[in-house]
């Protein structure tokens, strides 16, 4: 069968063809399926919009790469100057990462493809924002006087000043 094989050149051809494509398309790597996904998330990591998600949903689809499993997370996904939306991701579990540091609440870094939205790429993890200091509690006679300097210079309107004088006034 080999010396069959061998002796047409069209027949070897298309055999080198389709053993060498299904070594690319599924190779130990993910192969031509592996890159054109890294594609995809390079395309939005070098044109995306930078943003925050908040996860909303984790499902973990039963598949491994590399033992490690992939989750779909539903994402709220916020970007600056577009209006909150919902997007669903597959995300291959970093390594010395549990799937349950993957729950709803947590907050990531995005790039966001701005021609097709829903090519979500997670790029980290949100740092939380560092607690600010406990405002010292505010004196309401000096409040008040305040509020009166501002009313009188004109910066604040009647009604401002009605409204804020009434919220000091409240807290007492």
């Amino acid at each position: 069968m080999f010396d069959a094989i061998t002796s047409d050149p069209a027949l070897l051809v298309l055999l080198i063809v389709v053993a060498g494509g299904l070594g690319v398309a599924f190779g130990p790597k993910g192969g031509l399926l592996g890159l054109l996904g890294a594609a995809l998330d390079r395309t939005e990591l070098e044109n995306g919009r930078a943003g925050e998600a908040t996860v909303l949903e984790v499902r973990d689809t039963a598949i491994r790469i590399d033992k490690r499993p992939v989750l779909q997370l539903l994402l709220e996904v916020h970007i600056p100057g577009r209006a909150p939306y919902q997007a669903r991701v597959s995300k291959r579990l970093p390594p010395h990462s549990s799937t349950a540091t993957w729950g709803p609440g947590l907050r990531v870094q995005v790039m966001v493809d701005p021609m097709k939205p829903q090519r979500v790429v997670i790029t980290g993890f949100a740092m939380a924002a560092p607690a600010s200091p406990p405002s010292p509690p505010v004196d309401p006679v000096r409040a008040m006087e305040d509020l009166k300097r501002m009313a009188d210079g004109g910066l604040i309107t009647e009604r401002e000043y009605e409204e804020k004088k009434a919220e000091i006034l409240g807290r007492l």
